[in-house]
């Protein structure tokens, strides 16, 4: 217990003396910041949102957030429209989204709106965002069943249909802990809300392991088979692994996997994903899941691309890049040829010569939607606000 309530304080020291840039880079992410939130200001719709999609919508207010820009009074009120436009999203029953049938994801659109009302706080929002952190915490979003035994029943999926995944469950988790603070005094006083976070923490810590192909702590089949310089990394959902081999997406090389070992191999997005929610859960720095996932980080380290998957989804892989090694205060990775890497230098110079004349970026990989500029660029924006604020 001492152990782990050191390691929580020693998060919370990261996240304030890891803010600061470097002076060197600072008047460059300054630039690059301005530039991108321009764009973004630019094509924000009359009604206040993004795409009409009250998640993307927090995404760009994120990313804007910890921008210069953020500080001018028109963009202070553009921002207040945005928010206003997630705000008319939310429904009864805490469900933020604005998509209806086939189109609905629930839970992720939930999330993300929760931790964007959550870092703006504004006191008019707080019954929604009550309302929206009691959702992700009921039965609605977990399935049944028992999680041991069947992954889906301990991780959270789009809210379709049972499939968990941990792109979800890692932004179910962040909405959780960035509204720790709705389930204690003065907010309130019902033993039963901080119970229901115990579980849903404990449910998703066990999908989370599940993730990771590290057979001390997994003994799913998939990982009992699967490359040894894999180890420690993340998968995006260990159900794939009950899909028929010829379903799969092709990995690396671009040749379609002749095992599920290769199927299910990590890659870089999750792998920091799955790292983050270890930090998030509050488990020992010395614990073999941290330690593991540590060393892929450092096997497999690079800002050219997402690890295990290129080009695919390398626009959130920096956004969780980032936002994983602040929280750790690593300012230096040695990688594994013993090569010590400034990330935070060479991450700001692979945005600055990707980014577009209009200040934009936009990943010619579509995967994962990131052909659309206002996400790809509230991904960047938001990698730029966890080094620079």
């Amino acid at each position: 217990m001492k152990k782990t309530l050191l390691l929580s304080f020693a998060i919370m020291a990261a996240m304030i003396s890891a803010a600061a840039p470097r002076p060197e880079l600072k008047s460059q992410i300054e630039a690059i910041q301005t530039k991108g939130a321009d764009y973004l200001l630019k094509t924000q719709m009359p009604n206040g949102s993004w795409m009409l999609h009250p998640a993307i919508t927090g995404l760009a207010c994120i990313g804007i957030a910890d921008t210069p820009s953020a500080a001018l009074p028109e963009t202070k009120a553009k921002i207040e429209k945005a928010l206003d436009y997630i705000v008319s999203c939310a429904k009864e029953n805490g469900v933020i989204d604005a998509s209806m049938g086939r189109r609905s994801y629930p839970v992720y659109s939930t999330s993300i709106s929760l931790v964007c009302l959550a870092k703006f706080n504004r006191p008019k929002d707080l019954e929604i965002m009550k309302k929206a952190r009691a959702y992700l915490l009921s039965p609605d979003v977990y399935p049944e069943g028992n999680p041991e035994h069947d992954p889906n029943a301990a991780g959270t999926g789009y809210g379709r249909n049972r499939r968990s995944d941990l792109s979800n469950t890692a932004w179910a988790m962040e909405a959780l802990h960035v509204t720790e603070h709705l389930d204690k005094e003065p907010l309130n006083n019902d033993p039963q809300r901080a119970a229901a976070a115990k579980l849903a923490w404990d449910k998703a810590l066990t999908f989370i392991t599940h993730c990771q192909n590290l057979q001390e702590t997994n003994q799913s089949a998939w990982v009992k088979s699967a490359p040894a310089d894999d180890k420690g990394g993340f998968i995006y959902s260990p159900a794939d692994a009950m899909r028929p081999a010829d379903a799969a997406a092709p990995q690396r090389g671009g040749r379609p996997p002749q095992d599920r070992a290769q199927m299910l191999r990590s890659y870089g997005s999750m792998t920091y994903s799955g790292l983050k929610c270890l930090i998030y859960a509050k488990v020992n720095q010395d614990d073999v899941r941290m330690k593991s996932a540590f060393d892929w980080v450092k096997r497999y380290y690079t800002v050219d691309e997402n690890p295990g998957v290129g080009e695919a989804g390398y626009y959130y892989y920096l956004h969780t890049f980032s936002k994983t090694l602040t929280l750790f205060n690593q300012p230096i990775i040695t990688d594994a040829k013993g090569i010590d890497h400034d990330w935070q230098a060479e991450m700001v110079a692979a945005i600055a010569k990707r980014q577009k004349d209009d200040g934009s970026w936009v990943n010619d990989n579509g995967r994962w939607m990131e052909s659309l500029p206002a996400l790809s660029t509230s991904y960047v924006l938001m990698a730029l606000g966890n080094i620079s604020r």
